[in-house]
């Protein structure tokens, strides 16, 4: 964006440079008009879910379970936003081992699921976090976020059905905004 208002400036300087001898016997004005540039900024105000020790096939919640996060638009700009999920990595040794996470939010041998849900979302409930971006709001039918609001969701965690033990694995979720 820098490049090209800096690439305005200079052929409107340029204009006005071959133009000066003109200017002194004519009276006319340039107008300039510009659209100020659209900010995307979210933020969350939890950024880590530590669960400690979890044991195979369980199901793991937020508290609150839908209120746990809250997400607020802070640009200038109405968005909408995507999630993504990533496989769980041990964090010894990420390329050693790691659980995969399932795309329908269910769990089996070294499988995860995660879901999440954001308060008020009747239509929806569970949705699960998949390893390709998502809607995470709107979804089909909803309206952009507009600068200001804000959406509070919750997690699930479904451990895998089989794991080896005593490994600290750690994941990452992705939510992005891009201008509506």
């Amino acid at each position: 964006m820098k490049a090209l208002i800096t690439s305005i400036a200079a052929a409107i300087i340029l204009a006005l440079v071959f133009s000066l001898p003109a200017l002194g016997e004519e009276s006319e004005s340039i107008t300039i008009t510009m659209t100020g540039v659209n900010e995307i900024s979210i933020s969350l105000d939890k950024t880590q879910w530590p669960l400690g020790q979890v044991a195979t096939d369980m199901e793991y919640a937020t508290s609150p379970a839908i209120e746990w996060c809250t997400l607020t638009v802070e640009g200038n700009s109405n968005v909408d936003t995507f999630i993504v999920g990533e496989d769980a990595e041990w964090v010894d040794n990420p390329s050693a081992y790691k659980w995969t996470l399932r795309n329908d939010g269910t769990n089996g041998e070294n499988v995860y699921g995660l879901r999440f849900r954001i308060s008020g979302d009747t239509a929806r409930g569970y949705v699960p976090v998949t390893k390709t971006e998502s809607e995470f709001w709107p979804y089909a039918g909803g309206s952009s976020l507009a600068p200001g609001d804000t959406k509070q969701f919750g997690l699930k965690l479904l451990t895998p059905t089989y794991f080896i033990g005593d490994r600290q694995m750690q994941t990452h979720i992705t939510i992005s905004a891009v201008v509506a």
